[in-house]
């Protein structure tokens, strides 16, 4: 029975402590958002629980908008780097043979109008240039052809780094230097001009996002959602190929808010809530409700409720936590 009180007198507080989380009291000035309960620890206890705290950093946020994207594989490009390259060969082939038969029509007229050889030697001979020559503008087609496929499906520059023989951009996707990626953004929007570089992630990750650059606007749009698509190189990273990844792309300098950076280390969750410690200036540690978590590269930002300089809990939040839910349970001696 003593067991059931307490479950129900815990009970009716986490149930209290959530309904009024974001209610400010009257004589309170502090932000909505920032509800707080004291747990007191000592120095001593502080340092025997492992408790360390850091300064709270002064941030500014740029907005952003999430996309999507997928890392593709190489091969179709590879295909085309090696077809157009066996056709520049046979270009390169069937022009030396042009020239040659070019350069004996022209001989043997010269002998054919000297009456030394004859006009059936003459006919021979310019059957075998136009041979030549048809064989030529065929493989001057062919490699027209394969370019003009390829720029519809993967544009301009890509089309350039992946026809030339010894270009330096594209060995460093053929030396796995680099990895190709196609960011899909939402319907009716664009990529804003003065944009050159998103962060992606495979795993959803801000936190753990890295750069990748800007390489042209994809020729085609996403068949579902009529997205426009943008090709981007990623270095540093092995992105698994044919993986989905999370983008994440600035709107531009309008619009900046000033915030603290809240380490991602630092938060605690309880009941489905996120909180953080805050040392106050007597020694209390006091839990802070984080209604919304907004990630950014170093962890979350918060635009109110905190200020520069407070002293978060980075380790050991989840022991102030503990200990003030026990300190919650009536013991038994109390009955």
């Amino acid at each position: 029975m003593q067991s059931l009180i307490r479950f129900a007198c815990l009970t009716a507080y986490l149930i209290s402590s959530n309904l009024n989380a974001g209610v400010d009291d009257d004589d309170d000035n502090r932000s909505p958002i920032t509800r707080e309960v004291s747990v007191t620890e000592s120095s001593k206890t502080q340092n025997q629980a492992g408790i360390i705290t850091q300064r709270i950093k002064l941030a500014v946020r740029q907005p952003e908008f999430n996309a999507y994207g997928t890392v593709l594989s190489l091969e179709p490009l590879l295909n085309l780097r090696q077809q157009y390259l066996a056709a520049q060969a046979q270009e390169n082939s069937a022009e030396a043979r042009y020239y040659e038969a070019d350069q004996n029509l022209s001989r043997t007229r010269n002998l054919h109008q000297q009456d030394i050889v004859s006009t059936r030697r003459l006919q021979e001979q310019q059957a075998q240039w136009q041979n030549y020559k048809a064989n030529l503008a065929t493989s001057r087609n062919q490699q027209e052809t394969i370019l003009a496929t390829s720029r519809m499906q993967w544009g301009d520059k890509l089309t350039e780094w992946f026809t030339q023989n010894h270009g330096k951009q594209a060995e460093q996707f053929l030396n796995h230097q680099a990895q190709l990626l196609q960011i899909t953004l939402p319907a009716n929007t664009r990529l804003a001009p003065e944009i050159f570089s998103v962060d992606v992630d495979e795993r959803g990750r801000r936190d753990q996002a890295i750069k990748a650059t800007l390489i042209s606007p994809a020729p085609q749009v996403d068949p579902t959602t009529q997205g426009e698509r943008y090709l981007f190189k990623s270095e540093g990273r092995k992105l698994p190929y044919g993986a989905h990844i999370s983008v994440w792309i600035a709107s531009g300098k309008q619009g900046e808010s000033s915030g603290v950076l809240i380490p991602e280390n630092a938060v605690v969750w309880h009941l489905g809530q996120a909180f953080v410690f805050i040392k106050s200036e007597d020694g209390n540690f006091n839990r802070r409700l984080l209604p919304e978590l907004i990630p950014s590269k170093e962890g979350y930002f918060m635009e109110k409720g905190f200020k520069p300089g407070e002293e978060i809990v980075t380790t050991g939040a989840q022991t102030l936590l503990s200990q003030e839910l026990k300190n919650l349970i009536p013991r038994e001696d109390d009955d």
